[in-house]
């Protein structure tokens, strides 16, 4: 490109040098008298500080520019905003969930009850403690027990219980009767779906609910939205009195109008607690609590990364369930789904595979319930949707390694064993995808440790050999994990012994 008297223009020269060059290269070319481009000339100080002038302008421009597009934003608070504009909030830590086995002495007087919110703890290997709720009211009869064993007890199962606790009756402030009133709540993170407000209005309390967006609020309904920072904060939006209720202020002058908010705090990948870990609680009547299966759908708050590769998404589904994509869809945005595939059966009949966060394992009864509500919107009338879990598919591996001069041999090992682990992690399998031999060799022989290896097992049987094709072939309704607690059992040949 090219100015008014025909002198190329580079537009990509950003920095200050490259526009000091430029503008001095366009003065040799219009101005061929000024022969003094020295430092201490005055026509070289005006071009440096237009440069200096121009460089500050483009950055900024620049930077304005890479807010405007999910791909490219890089401030945590403007990509939090343009996510808001497409309809898409971060999703918070989930909470695990647990189906706790309780055991009530035999001569116990029945029935037993335990009121929602009941609290059940357990203490992690890294010593921190972790708080389970039942999020209903929960009855113990005789016909539920099971018969008398040993210490006199009788259990009863499942009782299911969320990872977190409950902040209750918190004041966020006093309304002001002005519209899009702002609220934050004091701790975090936040559980979705969590947050119940509550308005001392001047006719009495009234209860404020949740809604996904205030586009479609009346102007005389009592609702809210909750807006997520990028640091895991949390604020209340409400109404304008035009779409959504505005918080009246006090009935008379000096007149409180308080905003209470009860709310549910905890989430996280720590709540997935192992099978048989002992639980401790407050009620006396229960005898002894463990978890068979340990916990499941505990998974970390969404990343920045993951939220601008997953907004776009929205627009694939749009809050519709017809094609099996639709269904996979808005299943994986249900907190405490990890994985998802939808198979219809027919024209009016869908079953969907689901795997909780962070497992393979059979997805609880609350997460059923939270998917079936999740679709009971999205999904056609006449359509019928089915709920159950992935088929576990244990993947066997035995391998000899040669270990490099100078490497310990159990380090050889825990390199090998965590190299395949990764290939089998949760988060790198889905559902019918294949397990191939030739990328435990890429995985285990690309280690610095690691001079050469022999796999002499790769089956779905733990007695079986190496495949004959060195693929394992999964139905669409099956996911793999490792067989092994350790991934792969190795044996090392060389390296040092200790």
């Amino acid at each position: 490109m090219t100015d008014v008297r025909g002198v190329p223009v580079d537009y990509t020269n950003l920095g200050y040098e490259a526009l000091r060059a430029a503008m001095l290269d366009i003065a040799q070319q219009t101005l061929p008298e000024w022969t003094d481009h020295s430092e201490n000339d005055l026509g070289v100080l005006l071009i440096e500080l237009f440069a200096y002038a121009s460089d500050l302008t483009l950055y900024y421009q620049s930077r304005i520019a890479a807010q405007l597009f999910p791909g490219t934003s890089d401030e945590p608070v403007a990509l939090t905003q343009l996510l808001r504009l497409l309809g898409y909030e971060l999703a918070p830590p989930t909470p695990s969930t647990v189906e706790l086995s309780v055991a009530v002495d035999a001569g116990q007087a029945l029935p037993l009850s335990l009121p929602a919110g009941t609290a059940f703890l357990t203490t992690t290997p890294a010593g921190e403690q972790l708080r389970y709720e039942t999020p209903q009211d929960v009855t113990i009869t005789a016909a539920d027990l099971g018969p008398t064993v040993e210490g006199n007890l009788r259990w009863f199962a499942p009782v299911p219980a969320v990872e977190g606790h409950t902040v209750s009756g918190e004041l966020l402030g006093v309304s002001d009767g002005s519209p899009n009133q702002l609220f934050q709540l004091s701790q975090q993170p936040v559980i979705a779906g969590s947050v119940l407000v509550t308005v001392a209005e001047p006719g009495g309390d009234t209860r404020w609910q949740e809604v996904p967006t205030l586009a479609t609020a009346s102007p005389g309904q009592r609702c809210f939205v909750v807006q997520r920072g990028p640091d895991g904060s949390v604020t209340l939006l409400f109404g304008d009195g035009f779409n959504g209720m505005i918080p009246p202020r006090g009935a008379t002058v000096g007149a409180a109008a308080e905003v209470t908010a009860t709310y549910r705090v905890g989430g996280g990948p720590d709540g997935n607690v192992p099978a048989g870990t002992a639980f401790t609680t407050p009620v006396s009547a229960l005898r002894a609590v463990l978890s068979a299966t340990g916990g499941t759908g505990g998974e970390p708050a969404e990343s920045l990364d993951r939220a601008r590769a997953r907004a776009p998404r929205l627009f694939r589904a749009q809050e519709r369930a017809v094609t099996a994509d639709d269904y996979v869809e808005l299943a994986l945005r249900t907190p405490g789904v990890g994985k998802a595939r939808a198979v219809p059966l027919n024209w009016n009949d869908v079953l969907l595979y689901v795997a909780p966060s962070g497992r393979v394992e059979q997805p609880s009864e609350l997460l059923r319930r939270d998917l079936l509500a999740a679709f009971e919107s999205a999904r056609m009338v006449s359509t019928g949707l089915r709920i159950i879990g992935p088929q576990p598919v244990d993947v066997y591996i035995d391998a000899v390694v040669r270990a490099q001069p100078y490497f310990l041999q159990s380090d050889v090992v825990a390199a090998a064993q965590q190299a395949v682990g990764a290939l089998l992690a949760f988060d790198n399998v889905d559902f019918g995808a294949p397990v191939f031999l030739s990328r435990v060799y890429d995985a285990v022989q690309s280690l610095t440790q690691v001079t050469s290896l022999t796999v002499t097992r790769f089956s779905r049987d733990p007695a079986g050999g190496v495949d004959a094709a060195g693929v394992l072939t999964l139905e669409p309704f099956e996911l793999a994990r490792p067989g092994y607690p350790e991934a792969i059992r190795v044996s090392v040949e060389g390296g040092v012994v200790r």
